[in-house]
C-alpha cells in the first residue's frame, strides 16, 4: 500500500465533504451519502448482505470494482445513528476513496506495513477525519458534546479532542 501522511487523508475527508456541501454540517449523514455514491465516483454502488453471508466482517470494499458491501445490522444500526457503524461506513468510504487504483490484499501479521502504509488505518483515519474535522470539534466544550453533535462514540470524540487540542481535553 502506497504510505499515506494523515494530512493527505485529511484532504481526502475534507474533499468528500466539500463536493457533497457537507463543510459545516456537524453531524456526517453517511446512509444518504452512500445513496449518492454514483456522484461521486462513477458506476459506484453498495449493497447490503446478511449476516451469515458476510460472518465477521462487518463490511467490505472492492475499490475497483467501485463497490461497497455492508453486513445488514451494520448498515440498519448506522441509518438509525450507532455511532461504530456509522464510523464503519466512513471507514468504508475511505477505502473507496483513497483505494481504487490498488489491490488491496491482507495484512500479514508477521511482516505488518508501518502504520502509514496500512490500508485499514489509512481507511480509520480518513473516517474519523471525515466525521470529525478540526474546525467542528474545536466548536465543542467539551467530549460530551462533539459525541452528541457529531454522532460519534466517546472513544472517538475523546482521541479526536485530544490529537486536535492535545492531550488534556
Amino acid at each position: 500500500m502506497p504510505p499515506r501522511s494523515k494530512k493527505d487523508i485529511a484532504a481526502n475527508a475534507q474533499a468528500m465533504r466539500q463536493f457533497l456541501k457537507l463543510e459545516k454540517q456537524d453531524y456526517f449523514p453517511v446512509p444518504a451519502v452512500y445513496a449518492m455514491l454514483s456522484m461521486m465516483f462513477e458506476d459506484a454502488d453498495f449493497e447490503v448482505y446478511e449476516e451469515h453471508e458476510m460472518g465477521e466482517d462487518h463490511g467490505r470494499t472492492y475499490p475497483d470494482q467501485r463497490r461497497i458491501v455492508l453486513r445488514n445490522d451494520v448498515y440498519e444500526r448506522a441509518c438509525i445513528g450507532e455511532a461504530r457503524d456509522r464510523f464503519t461506513m466512513c471507514h468504508e468510504l475511505g477505502h473507496l476513496m483513497m483505494h481504487r487504483d490498488i489491490a488491496l490484499s491482507r495484512i500479514d501479521p508477521m511482516s505488518p506495513p508501518k502504520i502509514y502504509c496500512n490500508s485499514e488505518w489509512q481507511a480509520d483515519t480518513f473516517a474519523s477525519y471525515l466525521m470529525m474535522p478540526p474546525d467542528l470539534i474545536c466548536r465543542y466544550s467539551t467530549v460530551q458534546e462533539v459525541v452528541e453533535a457529531i454522532g460519534v462514540s466517546f472513544e472517538a470524540a475523546h482521541a479526536r479532542r485530544a490529537e486536535i487540542l492535545g492531550k488534556n481535553v
